[in-house]
């Protein structure tokens, strides 16, 4: 039975791609940093089935010993703010290109790279833009590697739709900074599903943007979490340029105090959300997968209903 390691396995989109691959038999090695906080994931699979192997993406000279002996590498790795502890420069691009290199000479079959729909070398948004030079090192150094581009992925352990509900139940007002950015969001297990089809068919070379059927502004997907738990709130629509003011203040603060002051919103997110999260119409998608994404109304009671009203 074939071997698939996973980094970041014990993340949000980490856990439904154990949980997909383990459910088709496949053997799955985790690395994760900290071990127990991942023991979780051995319910997903039978005895054996699932290894938890402690490890860091960015301890270079022990990637070779971490994927040995997989038939497929699956990178799930990533961060939306910086800490002094990791940037998005060593996280997304030299990690990724690190780990697809090793892969490359350690004869491994099949890498899959999760990256971001609207990543790109030219992004104005440092996070975009590492992802971008991410993917173009992943392929640098695997070309036959896959490429995965989420949107805005929900789920229960998602940051976006439980982030907002927990802020309406404590303030009047909901935030908001590009209120008119489109998004099309994808339920999590959908993504998995995504790549648990890649590894089990042994696809290579395939560059996918994947996002829902349904298309939503960030305001109305504000509208429709409160609508759901039945609170209502006053939208606050923060416009870009005061949205900057904010993060700009919020970058310096942190890079002075470090991780004492939490980011709450960073410049590189503000600029992520200056434009549109859709899918290219000329991309591949869902569809040629063969899969029909589960959409939005469906799943977002289940994941909010502890935030319900009544």
């Amino acid at each position: 039975m074939n071997l698939v390691t996973i980094f970041g396995g014990s993340g949000f989109l980490g856990r439904y791609v154990v949980r997909q691959l383990a459910s088709k038999g496949f053997f799955i090695r985790v690395i994760a940093r900290n071990p127990n906080d991942a023991l979780f994931l051995k319910v997903y699979g039978k005895v054996g089935q699932i290894q938890l192997l402690a490890g860091d993406i960015k301890e270079e000279n022990k990637l070779g010993g971490y994927i040995n002996g997989s038939d497929c590498v699956i990178n799930c790795v990533a961060t939306f703010f910086e800490t002094r502890a990791q940037s998005f420069i060593n996280l997304h691009i030299d990690a990724a290109r690190n780990l697809a290199k090793t892969a490359q000479k350690e004869g491994v079959n099949q890498f899959i790279h999760i990256s971001s729909l609207g990543a790109s070398s030219k992004s104005s948004s440092r996070l975009l833009k590492s992802k971008g030079v991410g993917e173009e090192a992943v392929l640098n150094c695997f070309p036959n590697a896959n490429i995965i581009r989420p949107s805005l992925i929900f789920g229960n352990e998602d940051t976006f739709f439980n982030r907002f509900a927990k802020l309406s139940l404590i303030s009047p007002f909901i935030p908001v900074v590009g209120s008119n950015t489109k998004f099309q969001p994808v339920y999590v297990d959908d993504v998995a599903k995504a790549v648990s089809l890649l590894v089990e068919t042994s696809q290579q070379k395939r560059y996918l943007d994947l996002g829902g059927d349904e298309t939503y502004s960030f305001t109305e997907l504000i509208q429709i979490l409160l609508s759901e738990i039945n609170r209502k709130r006053i939208i606050l629509k923060i416009p870009f340029s005061l949205a900057r003011v904010i993060a700009a203040t919020n970058d310096f603060f942190r890079f002075i105090l470090g991780d004492l002051v939490p980011a709450f919103l960073t410049l590189a997110q503000v600029r992520s959300l200056e434009k549109d999260n859709i899918v290219d119409v000329k991309s591949e998608k869902f569809s040629d997968l063969g899969i029909v994404p589960m959409k939005l109304k469906i799943i977002l009671p289940k994941i909010v209903v502890r935030f319900k009203r009544g």
